[in-house]
């Protein structure tokens, strides 16, 4: 690594954390602002606001923020540099145009790799923090109660709840069915189920049990019963943003457990599964697009290449968002995660391929 190496991996990490930073500190004091009345009638611990909240808050949108920021940061230093006529004598000295390029494409791949281990492994547990903490104080006026609740648990075997409430862990008219064939096997009723913390089981209260073999049924009753099956007090009530409390292999395993139950959740989780890939790779990709748009020195200045940075931002943004709300049987989240990488790749390459070198 070359003194041009060095000096350009300076200025990609400076001007991109700079931005990501400006952009983080206004979106603390914007969260800051619409949060001030709740934390004045809440009145949280000034420590849980500092250390579970925003400690937590700032890597998630940090990550979130981070393909636009780097894109940002390398269109303006890129622009700044061609301005000041350095990319010229480079050239000039013998240096290829590609050759300029690695390392931008070095940093590009390093903090791609960076961000797909903090989307796996260490956001996933801020935000769990975060989301906890918002569930405890904005949230805590939130009626917790649930009627008619209908769960797959396991291939042939449904589970039935008339009426839960969360807050005690207790739900009313419970009813079990495992079926063989399309025809009921075996079934379960109780009036009422209790969910014991200490050994994480339900317990039904004057529960009645039968078991059907052909036209033979046998049926015994109980005023109490521990058993346990594949629902949790979670799956009932499942909080907002749970898809992104989960670590990458958590994330794949809870995907193949609510495709089983058939859960309106899918969409979320696979779209959350993926954009752990794609958003990474979009790091790279607006590299190269930002690297072949600002490398030649234009008349407009700065200020034309920044703002024609600014609207491939909200373009790409806009196909992001605009995909996933599209998301259907017939357009699958994979697909509409991949759209926007699918469309800018090309452009990228195009550009690195036509830009005067």
């Amino acid at each position: 690594m070359n003194i041009l190496d060095r000096y350009i991996i300076k200025q990609y990490l400076t001007a991109s954390l700079f931005i990501l930073g400006m952009i983080i500190a206004i979106a603390v004091m914007i969260d800051l602002v619409e949060r001030i009345d709740f934390f004045l009638d809440r009145k949280p611990p000034f420590k849980e606001i500092i250390f579970d909240y925003y400690l937590n808050f700032i890597p998630f949108w940090a990550d979130l923020l981070s393909p636009v920021c780097i894109f940002l940061g390398v269109i303006f230093f890129t622009s700044r540099m061609a301005g000041r006529s350095e990319v010229i004598p480079m050239l000039g000295a013998g240096v290829s145009f590609y050759r300029i390029f690695v390392p931008y494409l070095i940093c590009a791949i390093a903090l791609a790799g960076v961000s797909f281990y903090f989307k796996g492994y260490l956001i996933p547990r801020a935000t769990e923090e975060r989301v906890a903490f918002e569930y405890k104080y904005f949230k805590k006026k939130t009626i917790h109660r649930k009627r008619d609740i209908h769960k797959k648990v396991a291939p042939d075997t449904y589970v039935y709840i008339g009426f839960y409430n969360e807050k005690r862990k207790e739900g009313h008219t419970f009813n079990l069915e495992q079926t063989k064939d399309g025809d009921i096997i075996a079934k379960i009723e109780a009036k009422r189920i209790l969910w014991v913390d200490s050994t994480e089981n339900w317990r039904l209260i004057n529960a009645r049990l039968r078991r059907m073999n052909g036209k033979k049924e046998r049926m015994w009753t109980t005023t109490e019963l521990d058993t346990s099956f594949l629902l949790y007090p979670d799956d009932i009530f499942i909080r907002e943003e749970a898809e992104k409390t989960k670590t990458s292999k958590e994330l794949v395993e809870y995907i193949k457990l609510e495709e089983m139950r058939g859960s309106d959740i899918l969409k979320a989780l696979n779209i959350e599964r993926h954009r752990r890939l794609s958003d990474p790779l979009a790091m790279i990709i607006l590299t190269i697009i930002g690297y072949a748009m600002a490398s030649r020195k234009s008349r407009g200045g700065i200020a034309l290449q920044i703002g024609l940075g600014l609207f491939l931002c909200l373009l790409y943004v806009g196909l992001l968002f605009g995909s996933q709300a599209m998301v259907s049987q017939t357009f699958p989240a994979q697909r509409a995660v991949w759209v926007p990488n699918a469309i800018f790749l090309p452009i990228a390459l195009f550009l690195m391929r036509v830009v005067p070198k």
